[in-house]
């Protein structure tokens, strides 16, 4: 109680107040597409309202992947516009100054939750490739650290009748469709994270690149084709092996023990 005393509650009622949605949410909600929003009337990597209501570039987390603390810090933190198109941000929250109130805007240059480029530049490393998202033209060229090459299947053929569109997105599932004339290389609005997520097309896996330092990338052939994102970490699928064997085996032994009572009680009957 030295810590979880009486001074360390609020009122629920005052608690939740902080999350009430304002004039900026409401017009924000009225959208039902997938897309995130940028607060600027708030520490957008350590206040957790606009993510209470909306998916937010932002949020708070104490220890964030540091695949996107790096890109806070370079990119982000210095308002780089292309960073925030290629995260997908539709709105920005900003101060209206005639009645200082929350509005909402709407970003025009959003390039949405997954796009197809035209050229693929490899660079030597990380530091270049930070670097290169100074200048970056997202729907022209994606930048690849050399190491990841060998996720890369060949270079991509333009075609302007080419097309990626977003499905559905879940914690743990997301999907996507395609449709091109020639193979294609497309670039995600989703952080890299190798371990977990993995990718099927039309079923089949194939390998995610980190691409433009901390995004997904994706070799696709033409044709028609259905992408999915899933994230199926190895060491669940070991926990539920064990767990099933470890049930297994501990059936058998209450089975053991109930037969081996049966027995003695029938000796001591007879």
């Amino acid at each position: 109680l030295r810590y979880l005393n009486n001074a360390r509650y609020v009122p629920e009622d005052e608690f939740l107040s902080k999350f009430t949605p304002n004039r900026a949410d409401m017009q924000i909600k009225q959208d039902t597409g997938y897309y995130r929003v940028f607060d600027r009337e708030n520490d957008f990597s350590d206040d957790s309202r606009s993510a209470y209501h909306h998916n937010s570039v932002g949020g708070y987390h104490p220890a964030k992947l540091g695949l996107y603390q790096d890109l806070i810090s370079e990119q982000i933190g210095k308002g780089n516009m292309q960073l925030f198109n290629m995260l997908n941000t539709k709105y920005f929250i900003i101060n209206n100054p005639s009645d200082n109130i929350p509005v909402a805007i709407t970003n025009p240059d959003n390039i949405g939750a997954a796009w197809l480029v035209k050229n693929i530049k490899y660079v030597n490393n990380a530091d270049e490739e930070m670097r290169s998202l100074d200048s970056i033209k997202p729907l022209d060229t994606v930048y690849v650290d050399v190491r990841e090459k060998s996720k890369i299947a060949g270079t991509p053929q333009f075609d302007s009748t080419a097309k990626i569109s977003f499905v559905e997105n879940k914690n743990d599932y997301i999907k996507y469709t395609s449709v091109s004339a020639a193979p294609q290389f497309a670039v995600f609005s989703e952080i890299y994270y190798p371990y977990g997520w993995k990718a099927y097309v039309d079923g089949k896996e194939t390998p995610i690149a980190r691409v433009d330092y901390a995004f997904r990338g994706l070799s696709l052939p033409a044709g028609n084709h259905t992408i999915e994102f899933k994230f199926e970490p190895d060491s669940v699928k070991k926990g539920d092996q064990l767990s099933l064997i470890l049930g297994i085996v501990s059936w058998i032994l209450i089975l053991i023990c109930l037969f081996f009572e049966w027995k003695d009680a029938k000796k001591a009957t007879a």
